[in-house]
């Protein structure tokens, strides 16, 4: 008997075997697989968010919401809710009117025990005075800078580059995201970056946008230094370059610095740019000096054509007992 035959009997045993068993039983076995699927639905969507899911909806407030079973079953369909279970409802539309938090959750459509769709409807969250901002920032014109955000109530988050149209990336456990981009540096950059910040927890989806110049967000990293003070003691003279993570030629990419030091004799803490003039002499100055007695000193840099952000501080520089000289890079 080949193997089509064994199944077509199989088939038919089964057929008569079904008829023969008792109706009751055959009640109790259909209550039973019906009950199992009901619970993998709720174990499957029913459980706290901690990721984006690949179907979803946004709604406002009050709004009288459609959702549609994307299927070409024809037969009937029914509906469930991951909160409030059987929907009473057939049909490939569910309406929902005066939409609402307790409304929120996952949506299945079902051909009996066999799914075949579901979405997850959400509120949206509205931005406001105590909605943390996102920010952003660089060390250099290289392809990616970094933005931070955190809050406690949303259990995913994610970051787009719009602009770029670049994939979603997901924060580090510190909460920073990494994000690429193509900016042309040897051009003026003339279109703006476009960012696109999505967080969600079970009932609510935030979106924030937020819109810059690459320029906007440098904050060079700290400078190299060396630095020695006369044998009087009165000048302190310090040589400064870029670190080394910063863009090259520096000629095309010149960084100006300024010196914080605090004075010997009073205490009183002073800052001064290396250079006072506003000429490109001054953007490649690689000295400092300061002709007062300091006890401390600290420099930091910014790219002088745009007038970025100032960079991070080097760490604070004890200066020695009168005389003394030390080398350092920061």
């Amino acid at each position: 008997m080949d193997r089509s035959a064994l199944e077509g009997l199989t088939r038919e045993h089964r057929k008569r075997d079904f008829k023969q068993t008792p109706a009751r039983l055959r009640m109790t076995h259909s209550w039973i697989v019906s009950l199992l699927v009901w619970t993998a639905a709720v174990l499957a969507v029913g459980s706290a968010l901690v990721s984006f899911p690949k179907h979803r909806q946004v709604e406002e407030m009050g709004d009288t919401v459609t959702l549609t079973c994307h299927t070409d079953f024809k037969g009937p369909i029914q509906w469930t809710h991951s909160v409030e279970g059987d929907l009473d409802h057939e049909g490939k539309d569910l309406t929902l009117p005066d939409f609402n938090e307790a409304m929120t959750g996952t949506y299945s459509c079902w051909d009996e025990g066999r799914l075949l769709h579901s979405l997850h409807v959400f509120l949206a969250d509205i931005p406001d005075s105590t909605t943390p901002e996102l920010k952003c920032w660089a060390e250099n014109y290289n392809c990616s800078f970094q933005c931070s955000w955190v809050h406690p109530h949303y259990a995913a988050v994610r970051l787009r580059n719009e602009r770029d149209s670049g994939e979603w990336v997901s924060p580090s456990s510190e909460g920073v995201f990494r994000v690429s981009h193509s900016t042309d540096h040897s051009s003026e950059d003339l279109r703006p970056l476009k960012l696109t910040l999505e967080a969600l927890n079970q009932e609510r989806i935030l979106q924030l946008n937020k819109t810059f110049y690459l320029r906007d967000i440098i904050h060079p990293p700290s400078p190299k230094l060396q630095w020695s003070v006369s044998a009087e003691g009165e000048v302190l003279e310090v040589d400064l370059q870029p670190a080394d993570s910063w863009a090259t030629p520096t000629s095309y990419y010149p960084l100006e610095y300024q010196i914080e030091y605090l004075k010997k004799d009073n205490g009183k803490k002073e800052q001064q740019l290396c250079c006072e003039e506003e000429e490109k002499q001054c953007w490649t100055e690689v000295k400092c000096q300061v002709h007062v007695r300091v006890t401390r000193f600290r420099v930091r840099s910014r790219d002088p054509l745009v007038k970025s952000h100032w960079g991070q501080w080097t760490s604070w520089e004890n200066v020695g007992k009168k005389g003394s000289k030390k080398g350092k890079n920061g």
